[in-house]
């Protein structure tokens, strides 16, 4: 076998493999229960990482003592987290878990600092974009309520999918009521 006949199959089964993984990305996220979540931004400060947003849900820091299950995690222990939608269609944490439930909305991270508030990371505080969009991304998000609200929640929310494995996946972003889902191709 040529040397350029070698390297063609080589080059086919590396875009056979990142076909597949984008097919299986594609297929979790379109598969996965939908759940919405309240988002704030914040400022990373790390120009080594490209263009992205970095993002804090709910999920990010959980209050053991006002959450179910259980009360005490080692560091970087898988952490399994129990959401339950609320009547104004936010996903909120119910309960905290070392291992999974068995049932319901179970999303799974991991802990990186176990105290009181538990401090866990589920792959989805930072929203990579172009340039343009992941600085208008922070800008919203930092933009103060509209007069008359009185609560502190911005316009923006975050759209994930859940799928059977829990790991969550990034949909996308509901800004003013208005859906803006990502695109993979």
């Amino acid at each position: 076998m040529s040397i350029l006949m070698r390297l063609g199959l080589i080059a086919a089964a590396m875009t056979g493999f990142l076909v597949f993984m984008l097919v299986s990305h594609q297929t979790a996220r379109n598969t996965g229960a939908e759940l919405v979540m309240e988002v704030e931004g914040y400022d990373p400060r790390d120009i080594f990482l490209g263009h992205y947003a970095m993002i804090r849900t709910p999920l990010a820091a959980l209050d053991l003592a006002t959450l179910d299950g259980d009360d005490a995690f080692e560091d970087h222990a898988p952490v399994f987290v129990t959401l339950e939608i609320g009547a104004d269609g936010l996903a909120r944490p119910v309960a905290v878990h070392q291992h999974h439930p068995g049932r319901g909305l179970v999303a799974e991270g991991r802990a990186v600092w176990s105290g009181d508030i538990l401090r866990a990371r589920f792959n989805i505080e930072r929203y990579y974009a172009s340039r343009d969009a992941a600085l208008a991304l922070e800008d919203m998000l930092r933009q103060p309520p509209r007069d008359g609200e009185e609560d502190e929640t911005s316009d923006v929310r975050l759209i994930l999918s859940l799928p059977a494995s829990g790991r969550l996946l990034i949909k996308g972003f509901e800004i003013d009521g208005e859906r803006h889902i990502d695109r993979l191709w």
